[in-house]
């Protein structure tokens, strides 16, 4: 077999490669970030986990790559080969993962991310002998270090913010797949000299891999995200009614089955809201109904966090809101309100201006005359990535600084004592609700009877008033007029067991754990400093 011997070639080709590597690998790693962060509702500490693991099999494999350099062969077609298996690995790993997450493992999904990357990681060594064996070794080797970094950068760009955007996550990692088995096939192609028979082995296998993941992809994927997802509380027993993906992240949609119940919405793979609007509900909407304890007249209304749209289409009903302002920033939630008539109504709604932007930032970027009656967050589980933006002091601060006079922030804090100490630094009066806070500095002194009125102002589309519709309802408006709101705020100040969340701490992702590794006096400081002592 003639092999083509042209410096110039051969460099080429290692470029080609250099770059191939780059974009695959990248674009892996993005893949396996959103499928563990799925799979693990967002958890704070899956991103450190998933490069951990992809920087570990990096390592190892340039270990086997400097191995692989020591014997004489042909190192191009060896390189396209190891990227055909690294392409393959990757995508028959995804659904394995799936499998795995469905038995309640997460560490053997972090092995398959490190096997993932010692294949390729493998590969730049070997390319960095090619394009140093041709001259200068340092010029040779910062060029194919230059153009994997290009590549690098150029995969991730359109793997995290075109193919996520507009293909679903199986979808993105096939053409990941098969742009890994097409940089392949160039190389092997401008390496096959001339024999033609070597040409067709190696045109044969590649194109076989194609065509298998393109008519049989969708049953290898079939359930993926069902069987990834972290919600465990409802079964898996039912494919999702509806799934929308974008770069913000991933809808999902099961439909309910049990009388009385709704459509439940998932954000990121957990609990997000139900499709449902009257009291009683069992999404708990009582708690948006019971605005008409916390404020005598809220006209001006911001929500951050439109989710289902439920606590929207709620609100909007009491006569007293005039403007509601809706921040959301994954605009599939506008898209899965489609199927939900009472819901689509908010998109035609005169009151309601929903825009797609993140909170914390729309706020800080309004000016200072821009304030509101009442700010509802239906926040998402404290202990979730990103959850201190809308927790902190910092972001209360910012909240305030945009409430009108006896103005009301009202939002979830997901079972966190943190988030209600947080609350009370900020703000003089501090109460619960189920387990919504409320903050103001004006006192929630809003009478029984002022309560019962508010609660009446609730009115349908008919101008019938929402709790006199049905006997439950009436049952349920007597609950809510005498349900306690007690004074949280002056006790929450004086307790020193609860820790204040901070933009610097992220003390609801990152919460205290007392360990002989963390404490203070045993800190790496402390152990340096008494080694030069001695």
């Amino acid at each position: 077999m003639t092999q083509p011997h042209s410096r110039i070639y051969r460099q080429s080709s290692a470029l080609i490669m250099a770059f191939f590597v780059g974009a695959i690998s990248l674009s892996q790693e993005i893949i396996w970030v959103r499928i563990l962060s799925f799979s693990s509702a967002g958890a704070p500490t899956t991103f450190a986990h998933t490069l951990g693991s992809f920087l570990i099999g990096i390592a190892i494999g340039a270990m086997i790559g400097r191995r692989v350099c020591n014997y004489p062969k042909d190192f191009l077609s060896w390189s396209a080969w190891m990227l055909v298996l690294c392409s393959f690995f990757f995508y028959i790993s995804l659904p394995l993962a799936a499998k795995i997450n469905l038995w309640g493992l997460y560490t053997p999904i972090l092995f398959l991310v490190c096997i993932t990357a010692v294949i390729s990681g493998g590969i730049f060594p070997v390319v960095c002998q090619i394009a140093g064996s041709q001259g200068s070794v340092g010029k040779s080797v910062s060029l194919v270090y230059l153009i994997n970094i290009i590549g690098a950068t150029f995969g991730s760009l359109i793997t995290g913010f075109y193919l996520l955007d507009k293909f679903p996550l199986t979808k993105a990692a096939t053409i990941i797949f098969v742009a890994g088995l097409i940089g392949s096939l160039l190389i092997l192609f401008f390496n096959r000299g001339n024999d033609k028979r070597v040409l067709t082995t190696r045109l044969v296998p590649i194109i076989s891999l194609v065509f298998i993941s393109l008519f049989f992809g969708d049953k290898m994927f079939y359930g993926f995200l069902e069987n990834l997802q972290y919600e465990k509380k409802y079964p898996r027993t039912q494919l999702f009614k509806q799934i929308v993906e974008n770069r913000s992240g991933i809808i999902t949609v099961d439909e309910a089955t049990s009388p009385g119940d709704a459509d439940i919405v998932y954000g990121g793979g957990i609990y997000d809201g139900r499709y449902a609007i009257d009291p009683g509900s069992p999404n708990g909407i009582y708690r948006c109904y019971m605005v008409a304890a916390l404020h005598r007249e809220p006209e001006d209304v911001l929500e951050i966090g439109f989710s289902s749209g439920s606590w929207a289409a709620a609100l909007i009903k009491h006569e007293a809101v005039k403007k509601l302002k809706v921040i959301e920033i994954n605009n599939g939630y506008l898209e899965v309100i489609e199927n939900y008539p009472e819901h689509k109504k908010l998109l035609s709604n005169p009151k309601v201006d929903i825009e797609i932007n993140d909170g914390r930032r729309w706020l800080r970027v309004q000016p200072d005359d821009r304030k509101f009656d009442f700010m509802l967050m239906n926040t998402t589980f404290h202990w979730r990535s990103h959850a201190t933006n809308l927790l902190s002091v910092e972001f209360l601060e910012l909240c305030k600084s945009h409430l009108k006079s006896g103005g009301v922030v009202f939002y979830n804090t997901t079972g966190s004592d943190e988030v209600v100490r947080t609350a009370a630094e900020v703000f003089n009066y501090v109460t619960m609700v189920g387990n919504f806070v409320a903050a103001s500095d004006s006192p929630f002194n809003i009478t029984p009877e002022e309560r019962r009125a508010n609660l009446l102002r609730f009115k349908d589309s008919d101008g019938v008033p929402t709790f006199t519709r049905k006997d439950e309802f009436k049952n349920e408006l007597d609950r809510l007029v005498k349900m306690p709101l007690p004074e949280l705020g002056e006790k929450l100040r004086n307790s020193s067991n609860l820790q204040v969340i901070t933009d610097d701490n992220m003390a609801c992702e990152y919460p205290r754990r007392r360990s002989y590794w963390i404490e203070p006096s045993n800190s790496w400081g402390n152990m340096l400093r008494n080694l030069r002592r001695n």
